[in-house]
């Protein structure tokens, strides 16, 4: 099964990923991920990576696209031979030139995708989640402030920090970016019927079992066609 999830910055999509993914034996497809991997592999496509990032500049969907197709051949084989069930996309298509690939690819190696799942957010739950989250200074971890007791973060033994993006300026840029660039995908997905939506507004594994219902009934009702 190829399953992409969907949502905004702030509404748990690396969250449920996390737990999705193993539970399903799926390979999350990231492309930070395959673009680290792709450097450390010193590949012809990571190489290509390298000199981009370094420049500062955003890798090309082409470039993109060659490191998705790689990484999914050997996604396909492995399941093909037992070791797996398919794909979680997060992050990944970003906008319709890249969803347009991500069809021809997996039609090349005789896949489709089962389902995209929306996890919905109300605006304001997103505003106020990202401007509570912060990071560890010294683990990296993520943390999220609201609602924790003063207890709770008295217990937390490393400073937290509220990075530069979760500030309030930022955030408003980056969900206009999501509303541009990636929110119109859902459009693209939803005129074949691809899209499943799930609250997100909700306790996590509320979310996790919503998801899972939905990509349940996709798979149940892709083997009774």
């Amino acid at each position: 099964m190829y399953v992409i999830l969907m949502g905004a910055q702030g509404s748990g999509k690396g969250t449920q990923a996390a737990v999705i993914a193993p539970e399903l034996k799926l390979t999350m497809v990231a492309t930070g991920e395959l673009f680290r991997a792709a450097i450390a592999a010193r590949s012809e496509l990571g190489l290509q990576v390298e000199a981009i990032l370094a420049r500062g500049d955003l890798v090309p969907d082409d470039v993109t696209n060659a490191i998705v197709r790689e990484r999914l051949a050997g996604i396909v084989a492995a399941a093909a031979g037992g070791d797996g069930n398919g794909a979680l996309f997060d992050g990944f298509p970003r906008n319709e030139n890249q969803a347009r690939a991500l069809d021809t690819i997996l039609d090349d190696l005789g896949q489709r995708l089962t389902v995209v799942i929306e996890i919905d957010v109300p605006r304001e739950a997103l505003i106020e989640r990202l401007a509570g989250r912060r990071t560890g200074a010294t683990s990296g971890r993520i943390f999220n402030i609201q609602g924790m007791t003063p207890e709770q973060l008295a217990a937390i033994e490393e400073e937290l920090i509220q990075r530069d993006d979760d500030q309030p300026e930022a955030i408003a840029r980056r969900l206009a970016i999501y509303d541009q660039q990636t929110a119109p995908l859902l459009a693209y997905y939803a005129e074949r019927g691809l899209v499943e939506r799930v609250n997100g507004d909700q306790p996590v594994e509320d979310v996790t079992a919503a998801i899972m219902q939905a990509i349940e009934s996709r798979v149940a009702a892709g083997k009774a066609s």
